[in-house]
């Protein structure tokens, strides 16, 4: 494999987020890292449960694996995947703490798929566990790809496109021209395909913007069971293919702090993970959405909205206060060694 010299390992400037790193310009189209079809773990075929079995596999050769530098610099153990709330004794406190809200009822779903279509009822070993971990978090369509997976998450200042070549194998190549010191970003949910609950639920963190936040209730799901297609009647315009809803369910994409796009259609997200837009031109692009959203439409997903905002226990005033509170409290339950925040 190749990997270009001017990036390396390092740290987003100001967190501790660990990822790649330009440590000097970079042109757009520049191959920046190649990863042959012989280095990427992979089971051969497109069952789930294979690929983990192919993880403990190589976890369990030790030095004779190719990849046990690879998985010595997986820190996938440590993750805060929702997967991983405890729930031995009921739903857990960090599940309680979603409110309701989403991914409730699906934040163990990849446990239990494991152990329900790979385990079939057996307990989970150590083996199991990390090799889970490290297929979730880790692993793209063609396996488990070294170098690749250290390139970090960001759908609005992505930066490089894949490229898969014959052989089966993986180019990593600029999309944009670089800056020193600029953090080398891929997307882990391309194209409004996943939702930031679903990349939160996957993979423990809350992406930055642009987020796209997706959700239902009773009546829209009666509506879809009624009506396959009535989301194309959010818009002004009979032209179903180019204004395509996103999803038939409620979202709003947050660009901003003071900007978003109501029920966006797939021409509004499709540049997500794909490419860069500017503020100005998500601005045009939003007027232009809004014109042709319904107002009935728009105001069906505030009621929604509210009604399951005015559900939650708590205000979004008094969680601004709480937060902050229950942050440093669990940091110095940490420094004691009294809390385990995944819990």
């Amino acid at each position: 494999g190749t990997v270009d010299d001017r990036i390396t390992i390092g740290y987003e400037p100001g967190t501790n987020i660990r990822g790649m790193i330009a440590t000097a310009s970079i042109p757009a189209n520049t191959l920046l890292i190649h990863t042959p079809a012989s280095l990427i773990l992979s089971s051969g075929d497109d069952d789930s449960c294979h690929m983990v079995e192919e993880i403990i596999h190589e976890l369990k050769m030790g030095f004779q694996s190719k990849w046990q530098t690879h998985f010595d610099f997986d820190d996938s153990a440590a993750t805060r995947l929702p997967t991983l709330w405890d729930r031995a004794n009921g739903p857990g406190r960090a599940k309680v703490e979603l409110q309701g809200l989403p991914p409730t009822g699906e934040t163990h779903s990849h446990i239990d798929w494991y152990l329900g279509s790979c385990k079939e009822g057996r307990a989970m070993t150590h083996w199991d566990w990390k090799a889970l971990m490290i297929y979730v978090t880790r692993s793209a369509g063609l396996g488990i790809i070294p170098m690749y997976v250290l390139l970090n998450h960001h759908n609005g200042r992505i930066n490089t496109k894949l490229v898969v070549d014959e052989e089966g194998g993986l180019s990593v190549i600029a999309l944009t021209d670089i800056s020193a010191k600029e953090p080398i970003y891929l997307t882990y949910a391309r194209a409004g395909s996943e939702s930031t609950i679903d990349t939160f639920n996957t993979y423990g963190f809350v992406e930055d913007y642009p987020q796209l936040w997706r959700w239902d209730d009773e009546k829209l799901i009666k509506l879809s069971q009624e009506n396959e297609d009535h989301a194309y009647h959010r818009y002004g315009s009979d032209n179903h293919v180019a204004l395509e809803p996103n999803s038939h369910q409620y979202e709003v994409l947050v660009i901003s702090p003071t900007l978003a796009a109501l029920l966006p259609t797939k021409e509004v997200t499709q540049i997500l993970g794909n490419a860069q837009r500017s503020l100005e031109e998500w601005q045009q692009l939003s007027v232009a959405h809004h014109a042709n959203l319904r107002a009935s439409h728009a105001n069906a997903l505030h009621d929604s909205a509210m009604a399951l905002l005015n559900k939650l226990p708590t205000t979004i005033e008094e969680d601004e206060v709480l937060i902050p509170d229950e942050r440093r409290r669990l940091e110095m339950m940490k420094e004691g060694g009294r809390a385990y925040v995944s819990k």
